[in-house]
């Protein structure tokens, strides 16, 4: 700020008074103090043409196109004319008689002649293009790579042979921990569960072992053997060939704390995995030691039915310990599955009625333990104890979920169930109602597995050892009553023998004895 002059009193009147400086005025045309951008915002491909340079550009378009067309027609003329030419063209003998000239004949265009006498051919026959298969790349990991199947492919096989079952065909397989229950349910123990003799026609499971006799020399006898005497050469062996690897799914990612499902693999390991779920189920019902095996037993069945699935489908995979856990768990599904199959035909048949007041608790328990008295629940009539294992209840009960359909377990797998084994009887026999009010417990061994060996041990020495052949009558007949809807039927055997001639036969036979040669031939 410049100084002010200091004037006296009597200039004042005189001097003008001194005005501050001026503010420099600033245009609306400076940009300084606007933000600037680096690169432009519009660009060429941004910017939309106006309508009259739209119209140019159209009318230019049309132009081109014209003079295209006009230079096409121009082009199939000459085309026309020079095909006329050479039509119109005099053919020249190729061989005159005459003296070759001399003369270069400059004056005709060169290879004129040569052109003339070339005459089109027909148009020869095209063979379609081939379809090109469009190239693949292949790795490492899916130079392998099964098909794609359904994984429900191999659930509806026919059963194996009993000579091809639990045959030790020299697949790989990983030997699971058995630190843990695998079967789903609440037992840990150990123990062996059943431990009984076999039921009538019923072989146990596993590979037979067979000891063969000693056909050689004494001990005391040093000499070699001769030929004749040495024994037999074992068997050849069979090349052994190993196990692929299970593939997972494509793009399943394996997560800690989850269970295990056949789903997680590829569909044709999937499908294998459930056909090994299924006899395992038909093992749980009705196989010996079956119900609630101990947890080695259940490894060796997850081990045995696999190998029965892949020698069933004709593949070949190795079995871990992720695959195993994921079998024996089918042990506590099926065990479920019945007791839900039996609880609604037992509220309908026996008259339970639902509710929670005292009185309709009061009703059903003292129905419960009328008949879970003396388990007088699995007779035809339990207030007079007559039909054992006949009440109507276990028969509807198996045509709803063993027998259901030509897929269910019954029908894959009908050599655990023909005849109706003492397992099964047993398993059926341990679905019970403890109170009056339908409590929606877990069917676990913990709870159950008392019951099931109570009936277990009357169905094998009170019941089936009182008459073993009519009781198994009884069971096989249970069976083609439970089966007869899928189950092939008997063919009638034919014969050439009727009543007559039998009785013939059987008099004849009487007066012989066949061990002389004096009697008439």
């Amino acid at each position: 700020m410049p100084p002010r002059q200091i004037v006296s009193d009597s200039d004042d009147d005189d001097a003008p008074a001194v005005q501050p400086p001026k503010k420099s005025r600033v245009s609306r045309d400076d940009l300084s103090g606007n933000q600037t951008l680096d690169h432009r915002t519009r660009t060429a491909a941004s910017r939309k043409p106006s309508e009259k340079q739209s119209a140019h550009e159209k009318e230019n378009l049309e132009a081109q196109q014209k003079r295209l067309q006009a230079a096409e027609k121009e082009l199939m003329k000459m085309r026309k004319k020079v095909a006329a030419m050479e039509a119109q063209a005099p053919s020249k003998d190729k061989d005159n008689g005459g003296y070759e000239s001399e003369d270069n004949g400059f004056d005709e265009l060169p290879n004129a002649a040569f052109v003339s006498s070339i005459n089109p051919l027909g148009r020869l026959p095209v063979d379609p293009p081939r379809q090109v298969t469009p190239l693949r790349k292949t790795t490492k990991a899916n130079a392998t790579k099964a098909p794609s199947i359904s994984s429900r492919a191999f659930k509806s096989l026919p059963e194996l042979p009993l000579e091809q079952r639990n045959v030790d065909d020299s697949s790989p397989t990983t030997s699971p921990t058995h630190g843990g229950s695998g079967g789903g349910d609440d037992h840990d123990s150990d123990e062996d569960i059943g431990m009984r003799g076999d039921l009538p026609n019923r072989a146990p499971f596993g590979p037979a072992t067979h000891t063969l006799p000693s056909d050689g020399p004494a001990t005391g006898d040093k000499r070699p053997l001769s030929p004749s005497q040495s024994s037999p050469d074992p068997p050849s062996k069979r090349a052994k060939s190993k196990g692929k690897d299970a593939q997972f799914r494509d793009g399943f990612v394996q997560q800690a704390g989850v269970r295990p499902a056949a789903g997680d693999y590829e569909p044709i390991v999937a499908a294998i995995l459930l056909r090994a779920c299924g006899e395992y189920s038909a093992r749980i019902v009705a196989a010996k030691l079956g119900g609630f095996p101990n947890v080695s037993i259940q490894y060796q069945w997850a081990e045995q039915c696999f190998k029965n699935a892949c020698r069933s489908s004709k593949e070949r995979y190795k079995l871990t310990p992720r695959m195993s856990k994921l079998i024996t768990k089918r042990g506590s599904h099926v065990r479920g599955k019945l007791i839900d199959t039996y609880r609604p035909l037992y509220a309908a048949n026996y008259g339970f009625q639902r509710g929670q007041s005292k009185k309709v608790i009061a009703a059903n328990k003292l129905k419960a333990e009328m008949l879970l008295k003396k388990a007088a629940f699995h007779y035809k009539d339990p207030s007079t104890r007559t039909g054992y294992a006949e009440n109507p209840i276990i028969a509807e009960a198996r045509s709803q979920y063993i027998f259901k359909n030509n897929k269910a377990l019954g029908a894959v797998f009908p050599s655990y169930f023909n005849p109706i084994s003492a397992e099964y009887l047993a398993l059926d026999f341990s679905i019970e109602w403890a109170t009056g009010v339908e409590l929606r417990t877990k069917f676990s061994e913990k709870d159950m597995s008392e019951a099931y060996q109570t009936h277990l041990a009357d169905i094998n020495e009170k019941w089936i050892k009182c008459n073993p052949t009519v009781t198994e009558k009884l069971r096989r007949k249970w069976y083609k009553r439970a089966a007869q809807d899928f189950a092939p039927a008997e063919p009638e055997q034919r014969t050439n023998i009727d009543v007559e001639d039998q009785d013939a036969i059987r008099m004849e036979l009487e007066g012989r004895t066949g061990d002389t040669d004096s009697e008439v031939e």
